[in-house]
């Protein structure tokens, strides 16, 4: 029987549907392929399900088994459980309906996907046949999810109107969990559907009518994603698969918390735990979330382009468009083998690599203040030139005990361990602060409730986070409790967690205490660059030795270096009692805001500007900032010297 040959697509707004023959469990799957338009499609069903790449072909049968479609093992599984046995079922299938090998027909096709999805009747994530307790992992999940209600963007539960128990009505209360409910829900959220990146626009672009199915077993999507965020802010009962239930909905966090809107800058902090077999995906696979500006700097999806072309080239649109060097805080060379080659430009954005712990907000800062990039490429594209100074050299580092479970005193002994290097916490830091407070905010990276609007929800406060450094500093290893897992009022322990795993404290000789890559190296340079967020750490390349500083240089990759991460190493420190704090709204995004916290008055222009640049120069962007805080200032290169004699040009490989 003859392989099946697609027909080309009427037009770029055009899918194929698949529908389904009627059939027993065992029957062979046949199925019927049909052009129709997404501006009136008829009713049909998507499928989300786990690709697999590995198991052996077997044959989908079309038109009657006039041909057909050779798909893995796993798909015909999903199918025969999804097929009705009296009457056609009409669905959307992937795999089926896309050309897998036509890639200039899978381009168009994938910027349509979050169309199909949400123009779907409903979508069915399909998580494989019953086993390991599923059904009662799924029951659990159901009853769990009517008990609460869900404030995703502040990640709060609250009991619902339908709530029965008395537990999820106290906030540090356990789960009613028994230990067979945790290991079914564990074995059930290992199940490989979760590991998918796609799995995000398929689940969430029909929301309120998605399924997740195993065997012939179904709950409402609405329901089990409540369950999640109850099950992650809340305490559960210590048992056998406690800790390794921790550990999947630590990974899981990002499609909890999913936003409708994600700027390219986010998108490793929410979709970094993630996986997809091709790294272009990467991009393609979370294209819906993204603003529209930032499409429009993506473009359409080019499954003929490399990876790394790819990569480097949405990186050169967006300085040029954006006039923004903040994707920088996505480069990590060498973390990942897209990107790793030696000859490689370092400055592109490592969207391939997994994020390997959530929450490293590095957008919270601040450190070229509000203006624009002045960077530029070479024409070969190989060299990123961009302004900036040299604020710091690395001196001294220390690592960072592992932290991977959610015992609180795992985390406790690790933070003791980084202060026994302190000597002593009554000491004064570099930028006038006591040292238990400088300690307190680096362990944290600055993620303190007095930063944000309460829209962030978890930060603790100043005071609480540092009479809890100021208890570990007092106490050792051997004083310390019991093993306790982390509930809703340790934020601190969950933050600092996320800020320093796979991290370095780093130490320089004027006293300035950071948070740098694994791979930073004594010697390596921190550097404030234009329009950047954060600080980047820069390692000076051989050729620099021969040459001074005017050489080249490779990203090593963003740190946070307390008193250099807001503005202060290109204008000094902020006035007394100004605070820079950050809020976030569906117009602007995050943006950053500064508050007297003295007489409440708040304004989107840095308050140390004003000292540097004329009134002239500065009206049109006071104008700019009450359109969009988050505006920036463009100066000529000329005007960048004038202001910062430290200012030198970066070339970066």
């Amino acid at each position: 029987m003859e392989q099946y040959r697609y027909e080309s697509l009427p037009s770029n707004d055009h899918i194929r549907v698949a529908t389904i023959h009627p059939g027993r469990f065992d029957d062979d799957i046949v199925i019927d392929l049909d052009p129709v338009t997404l501006e009136s499609p008829p009713n049909y069903e998507s499928v989300s399900y786990k690709w697999e790449r590995t198991q052996k072909l077997r044959p989908v049968y079309v038109r009657d088994k006039t041909s057909t479609i050779f798909v893995r093992e796993n798909l015909i599984m999903t199918l025969a459980h999804l097929r009705y046995p009296h009457k056609p079922r009409v669905m959307w299938v992937d795999v089926l309906c896309i050309d897998q090998s036509n890639d200039f027909e899978k381009g168009p096709q994938v910027a349509l996907m979050g169309k199909i999805y949400r123009h779907s009747t409903r979508v069915i994530a399909w998580l494989g046949p019953e086993k390991d307790g599923s059904t009662r992992a799924l029951n659990t999940m159901s009853w769990i999810g009517f008990q609460i209600e869900a404030d995703y963007s502040r990640w709060i539960v609250d009991p619902s109107a339908n709530c029965i128990h008395p537990s999820f009505r106290d906030l540090e209360a356990d789960i009613p969990l028994r230990p067979e409910d945790t290991r079914a829900i564990f074995h059930l959220l290992s199940r490989q559907w979760f590991e998918r990146l796609w799995i995000r626009q398929e689940i969430l672009s029909s929301e309120p009518s998605s399924v997740i199915q195993c065997g012939y077993y179904q709950v409402a999507w609405p329901l089990f994603r409540r369950a999640l965020l109850c099950l992650y802010m809340k305490r559960r009962p210590w048992s056998t698969y406690e800790e390794k239930l921790y550990d999947r909905l630590i990974s899981l966090r990002g499609l909890i918390g999913q936003p409708q809107t994600v700027d390219l800058g986010f998108i490793r902090v929410v979709f970094g735990q993630s996986g997809c077999a091709d790294p272009r995906d990467r991009i393609y696979a979370v294209l819906q979330f993204l603003p529209e500006a930032d499409r429009a700097v993506i473009g359409a999806p080019d499954y003929t382009k490399d990876v790394v072309i790819i990569f480097r080239d949405i990186m050169r649109r967006w300085v040029t468009h954006f006039g923004s060097l903040n994707l920088l805080s996505q480069s990590e060379p060498g973390a990942c083998d897209y990107l790793s080659s030696p000859s490689g430009p370092t400055w592109i954005p490592d969207w391939s690599k997994k994020e390997v712990i959530f929450g490293r907000n590095y957008w919270r800062y601040f450190a070229s203040s509000q203006f624009a990039a002045a960077a530029s490429f070479s024409p070969d594209s190989r060299v990123l030139t961009t302004p900036g100074i040299k604020v710091l050299e690395i001196r001294h580092l220390q690592a960072i005990p592992v932290m991977r479970g959610r015992d609180v005193k795992e985390v406790e002994d690790a933070l003791r361990q980084l202060l026994l290097r302190a000597d002593g916490l009554d000491g004064t830091y570099i930028t006038g602060v006591n040292m238990l407070e400088a300690y307190t905010r680096t362990f944290l990276a600055n993620a303190l409730a007095e930063n944000a609007e309460p829209w962030r929800g978890e930060d603790p406060t100043l005071q609480e986070a540092m009479d809890i450094v100021s208890q570990l500093n007092q106490t050792n290893n051997s004083q310390s409790h019991h093993p306790r897992a982390m509930g809703p009022s340790d934020a601190f322990f969950k933050i600092s967690r996320a800020m320093l795993g796979g991290r370095q404290l780093m130490f320089d000789s004027d006293g300035y205490i950071g948070i740098v890559p694994q791979l930073a190296r004594e010697g390596d340079f921190i550097c404030i660059l234009l329009g950047c967020h954060s600080p980047i750490v820069l390692r000076p390349e051989a050729d620099n030795i021969i040459r001074g500083d005017s050489g080249t240089f490779r990203v090593v990759g963003e740190c946070y270096v307390l008193g250099l991460s807001e503005g202060e190493g290109l204008l000094g420190p902020l006035p007394a009692n100004i605070r820079r704090k950050f809020g976030s709204n569906s117009d602007w995004g995050v943006y950053s805001y500064f508050e007297n916290v003295l007489t409440g008055h708040k304004s989107f222009e840095d308050p140390r500007l004003p000292s540097f640049l004329p009134p002239a120069e500065l009206a049109d962007f006071h104008n700019r900032l009450r359109v969009n805080p988050n505006a920036t200032l463009q100066l000529t290169p000329e005007g960048l010297g004038k202001l910062f004699p430290r200012m030198r040009a970066f070339d970066i490989v």
